[in-house]
């Protein structure tokens, strides 16, 4: 199998400066997005260096890794992320409690290995059906896993942004990591909230459906989608499709 890849980001409205972060690494099937957080230039500071890490552990991945090996190498560069995030907030007090989000996949042989910290998220299209692969690392997260409040209500809640875990906030981090076989024609969504918070699902699964195989054309309507809900936040969307 292979992996068709699109990605983009945009500032948004209301945002004089992008804290997102992202790559594409085709040749490793490998694709991630972060959401930088924290004063001045600290949250940009902080998702670069979770994407800048992240790049440098998969820029050599062995095409004959495995899902378990895989598995093992994002959450390894995920929590050294953190480290070097946590180091340069302490050793700043310009940066102190800046950190970031991420998500990040990669397809290794009939598998697609992903992974979260935060509340950044993936989706995955497959046959119509649109579902949430990541679980929102979240005060208002946690509310919807014990089904005490719904998706609409999560969306809009005043304390919908109060994250319970991301890198640099701590010297260590746990990192959710899974993988799941993959099926041709799954298309997978990493985003940052700028999207889902303004966005519903019904709606980002219908710009997808859309555009089928012009990842690109699909990318560009979910930022413009997001613009046009207000634009609150800065917007980033990477797509990989299993050929």
């Amino acid at each position: 199998m292979v992996v068709k890849f699109a990605a983009a980001t945009d500032v948004g409205m209301q945002r004089k400066n992008n804290e997102d972060a992202n790559v594409v690494i085709e040749e490793a099937s490998f694709c991630a997005v972060a959401d930088g957080m924290g004063g001045h230039l600290g949250g940009e500071i902080a998702s670069h260096i979770a994407i800048e890490t992240l790049q440098a552990a998969f820029k050599g991945r062995n095409g004959a890794s495995n899902e378990r090996k895989d598995a093992e190498l994002l959450s390894k560069s995920i929590k050294n992320a953190n480290k070097e995030i946590y180091r340069r907030g302490n050793a700043d007090a310009t940066l102190r409690n800046m950190g970031t989000t991420i998500v990040a996949c990669v397809l290794s042989g009939e598998f697609v290995v992903t992974a979260n910290v935060g509340d950044s998220r993936i989706y995955r299209l497959r046959d119509g059906e649109f579902i949430q692969v990541t679980e929102d690392h979240s005060w208002v997260g946690e509310l919807r896993k014990k089904n005490l409040i719904s998706a609409e209500d999560a969306r809009t809640h005043p304390l919908k942004n109060i994250i319970t875990r991301a890198l640099g906030m701590e010297p260590a981090v746990e990192v959710d990591v899974k993988w799941e076989k993959a099926k041709p024609g799954d298309v997978y969504l990493l985003c940052s909230d700028g999207l889902t918070d303004l966005v519903p699902d019904d709606e980002i699964r219908a710009i997808l459906a859309k555009h089928g195989k012009d990842l690109a054309a699909a990318c560009k309507d979910l930022i413009a989608a997001a613009n046009s809900a207000g634009g609150t936040d800065n917007i980033t969307v990477s797509l990989a499709m299993v050929e």
